[in-house]
């Protein structure tokens, strides 16, 4: 008896020590005790009890139970919807303003543009509320006032006209290119007041209602504060005078940034958690290389004719332009330096026509391509852009006539040109600009061999696709 226990006992310690330096089984279940068949058949567990096997998993993973029940806490959960874009906000906008009056006495003569140009300035209110992962969708009221205007000189006396107010309600829908920017189109109803003002100091006062839309960009500057670029196209209804003997037609644009403050943010300063929300574009390491581009967008120009002291500026016109450029940036730190030219096919276009029983004429004043070379700077907020530039320009305009001795004649203007924009990473590699361009161009002295000097000014604002390389 003492040699089966002892050699019992030697079993057991034999089998203690050869398991001491394994590895540990962290999802082994202990083993319940395994009989051999007398008979040579399959091995059975002991009555009441499982067989277990040995676990050859010796990498330390946790216990497995196959018929645990999911947790409360494995089940998906709602994806993440950042409040950022859902609230009120308050705003104020500065930027440059255009009008184009077509005016007309019905049979008798007949004007595209009187021309005008200013600075536009106003505040802004709305709500947005964003859906999906990335669409926002919002309505605002904003209010401006004006300084566009166009001017008849002579003698001493000065006839003027402008556009001295507008409002405007408008329903906006947007997509998110990441948490922080929003790239939107917008449209509603406008209302506009204008002065006409006479030499003695009356003014008549008329308010024209029309449809306003537009595009614009709006990216976060810090918590609750945040940075858009926009252009608003207005067209208005016809408005008839004495008895229908005369009518006119406004058409205005302006291209503004603002400033957006939206107070709801300020429960939510630290913005959507990491990995959330919408996913931003992969950044780029560098601003610095080369780009191309192409543009397109809508030109408002105005001519400023004078012969002595008689003047008139005001000889305005529109018109789509379209083109492309390249250029080379360079980023220091979070501020971006670079060099760009570009040329653009198209531009403003002006005409004015006279039938009377004794004569019969026209004239078209077209601003068929221009050129520019320009410096830029700007401060990158996160993957967007805001910059302005200043450069050198030239444009090819032509006047012709009909009915006044079918004259002809052209000329290259140069001046200066500034502008500013904003722009925004699509991909590391595809970005999409916004920006507004004003040129101020030389006089071109005697037209046609006259006493009568030219100036034109000429206004654009185009969106761009970029490439960067």
């Amino acid at each position: 008896m003492r040699r089966i226990f002892a050699s019992t006992t030697l079993v057991f310690l034999s089998t203690d020590m050869a398991s001491a330096g394994s590895p540990p089984r962290y999802n082994e279940p202990p083993s319940s005790p395994i009989f051999e068949s007398r008979s040579g058949r399959a091995p059975e567990p002991a009555r009441g009890k499982r067989l277990h096997r040995q676990n050859d998993d010796v990498t330390g993973s946790l216990p497995i139970i196959a018929d645990a029940q999911p947790r409360a806490d494995d089940a998906p959960q709602p994806a993440f919807v950042s409040s950022r874009w859902t609230g009120f906000y308050v705003g104020a906008n500065v930027g440059p303003g255009w009008a184009i009056t077509r005016a007309a006495i019905p049979g008798v003569a007949n004007v595209s543009g009187v021309g005008m140009y200013g600075v536009a300035g106003g505040v802004t209110a709305g709500f947005d509320y964003r859906f999906g992962s990335s669409f926002v969708a919002g309505v605002a009221a904003d209010g401006s006032v004006k300084s566009t205007e166009a001017k008849a000189s002579g003698f001493g006396k000065d006839v003027t006209f402008r556009e001295a107010a507008s409002w405007a309600l408008r329903g906006r829908l947007g997509g998110l290119v990441s948490e922080d920017t929003l790239v939107y189109a917008t449209a509603g109803v406008t209302q506009a007041v204008t002065k006409l003002g006479y030499p003695n100091g009356d003014s008549d006062d008329v308010r024209y209602t029309g449809a306003i839309f537009g595009v614009g960009v709006e990216t976060r500057l810090a918590p609750g504060l945040y940075g858009r670029a926009e252009y608003l196209h207005s067209v208005y209804g016809q408005r008839n005078f004495d008895g229908g003997l005369s009518n006119a037609r406004p058409e205005t644009a302006v291209a503004r940034v603002g400033l957006i403050l939206k107070p709801f943010e300020a429960a939510d300063c630290c913005g959507a958690p990491a990995g959330v929300g919408v996913p931003s574009a992969v950044p780029r390491e560098s601003w610095t290389g080369a780009h191309v581009g192409a543009h397109g967008g809508y030109a408002f120009g105005s001519a400023k004719l004078s012969s002595g002291s008689i003047s008139g500026d005001g000889v305005g016109g529109t018109g789509g332009v379209g083109g492309a450029l390249l250029g080379y940036d360079y980023q220091l730190g979070r501020s971006v330096f670079g060099l760009e030219i570009d040329g653009s096919g198209g531009g403003a276009r002006s005409t004015a026509s006279v039938t009377l029983p004794i004569l019969s004429a026209n004239a078209q004043i077209t601003y068929d391509w221009d050129y520019s070379i320009r410096a830029r700077a700007g401060h990158l907020f996160g993957d967007t852009l805001l910059f302005g530039s200043v450069g050198w320009t030239q444009t090819y305009a032509q006047l012709t006539t009909a009915g006044l001795g079918g004259l002809e004649t052209s000329h290259v203007f140069s001046g200066v040109q500034f502008g500013a924009g904003m722009e925004t990473m699509l991909t590391a590699h595809v970005g999409a600009r916004l920006e507004y361009l004003q040129s101020f161009y030389d006089k071109y002295a005697s037209v046609l061999g006259s006493t009568i000097d030219a100036r034109p000014t000429i206004g654009k604002t185009r969106a761009a696709v970029i490439y960067k390389f």
